[in-house]
């Protein structure tokens, strides 16, 4: 029996645009399921509401622009582009952000660090994280307002549910919440010098096991 023999390249042209941003969205999937188990539902919540303001945006500034909105193509609404921009920012920031400040966000980073400058390719930095620095400059509190993480809950009941979350996100200040914000458990080495290292690990529930019980992962 006769084989066909053929030579490299086997990958014949670059993949296109719509397929890398299909396994960028992919690859994103094991954090947002980490972050949900640890936070509760705030993130997946934040992932959807910026996706949604992220595509409308983006179909408004293309028609804007004059560019078409629906084909399958670079630089349409269906490339991709702007669903990985919305779920980067939507994991970077606190699982119950208020949908204004999200949406602040969202705008900026589709707006102005994307299509300002031309639309995709030709921004030269990440629309997601221009959008996070615009609002941790400008809304600092909202933006350090952690939710505890489950493993520092006295009962995993304490953590809201999905209809809490999103009620939490429409209507900030509509559900009372325990918090702990911090910059990291290494504060706590440097303002308790008098204790050894054993007897923090020992007596605060922030070092846990590895390195901080809820954060260590």
């Amino acid at each position: 029996m006769a084989l066909t023999v053929v030579t490299s390249p086997h990958l014949h042209g670059p993949p296109s645009t719509p397929v890398i941003m299909r396994w960028v969205l992919l690859a994103t999937l094991p954090g947002l399921a980490v972050l949900t188990w640890f936070f509760g539902w705030g993130t997946l919540v934040n992932v959807l509401s910026a996706c949604m303001i992220a595509l409308i945006l983006e179909a408004a500034a293309l028609r804007l622009r004059g560019r078409p909105v629906a084909p399958l193509w670079s630089g349409s609404i269906k490339d991709g582009s702007v669903l990985v921009t919305a779920v980067l920012l939507a994991l970077s920031v606190p699982p119950h952000l208020p949908w204004w400040t999200l949406f602040i966000g969202v705008a900026f980073a589709v707006l102005i660090a994307k299509h300002l400058y031309g639309g995709l390719g030709y921004n030269p930095f990440n629309p997601a994280m221009v959008g996070y620095v615009v609002l941790l400059i400008s809304f600092p509190v909202q933006m350090t307002a952690w939710a505890p993480p489950l493993e520092l809950l006295p009962s995993p009941e304490l953590q809201p549910g999905l209809l809490e979350s999103l009620l939490i996100h429409l209507a900030p200040g509509s559900y009372a919440q325990d918090a702990m914000t911090m910059a990291t458990p290494l504060d706590v080495f440097k303002h308790e010098n008098t204790l050894s290292a054993a007897q923090l690990w020992e007596q605060d529930p922030r070092f846990g096991l590895l390195g901080g019980r809820g954060w260590e992962w």
